[in-house]
Formats: structure tokens, C-alpha cells, sequence
């Protein structure tokens, strides 16, 4: 029972490392100050919108991953976490066309990942 536990409290941290994660590029979008200009990474991301129309739509994504942490209702748990991989799978992209050779592609492609294999595991678990 004990690895049980141990292997349901991996998955609500790494649950709240997407969440937290997304949170903080949120906010470093909406902070003031042009961060789609500090680098060639973001040039994908500024031709779609504007940084405040991104740190919305993250924020956005953060608050659903962020329910899915405070529910015990399983569909929602999955949905928030399917929901954080794919935002985070989003970054990935928009940084790969934008400037592949930055350590944030791999990073964020790594995350969405894991958010899907997370998905998968909770499926796997019967939701």
C-alpha cells in the first residue's frame, strides 16, 4: 500500500510541476517589458499574438491544471493534465520554429511528456 501512496503522490507532484510551471511563464509574459524581444525563441509566439493575449491564454491553462489538482473527480484530473501537456507541447513547437537551438525546446517538449505520459498513467488506472 505504501508504494501505492508513494507512486499516487509522484503523480500530484509532477501534476503540480506542469501547473506551477505554466503559471510562471504566465506571468513573466504579462509582467511589463518585452519579452518576445529578448529572444528569437518567442518570433513563432509574436507572429500568432501579443504576450498579453499569451499569458492569458496560459493563466487560463494553469487555473484548469490547478482544478484538476484540487478535485478527486478523476475525468477532470485527466483533462487538466492532457490540457497542461498539450500547452506545454505548444511552447515547444512555437520554439522550435522560432529558434531550435535554445535549451527551452527540449525543455518544454520534455515537459509535455511527461504531462501525456501522466495522462496515460491515469488512464491506465481507470481515470
Amino acid at each position: 500500500m505504501d508504494a501505492l501512496r508513494a507512486l499516487q503522490d509522484a503523480r500530484l507532484a509532477l501534476h503540480l510541476a506542469l501547473t506551477l510551471i505554466m503559471a510562471w511563464l504566465a506571468m513573466v509574459l504579462a509582467w511589463p517589458g518585452d519579452t518576445f524581444g529578448t529572444s528569437p525563441s518567442y518570433a513563432i509566439m509574436r507572429r500568432i499574438g501579443p504576450e498579453e493575449a499569451w499569458a492569458l491564454a496560459f493563466w487560463m491553462v494553469a487555473s484548469v491544471g490547478a482544478a484538476g489538482l484540487l478535485t478527486t473527480n478523476r475525468p477532470v484530473r485527466l483533462v487538466s493534465v492532457l490540457v497542461l501537456a498539450t500547452a506545454h507541447g505548444v511552447v515547444a513547437l512555437s520554439f522550435v520554429l522560432g529558434n531550435p537551438a535554445t535549451t527551452g525546446t527540449g525543455t518544454y517538449a520534455v515537459l509535455a511528456g511527461l504531462g501525456y505520459y501522466l495522462g496515460w498513467r491515469r488512464t491506465g488506472d481507470g481515470v
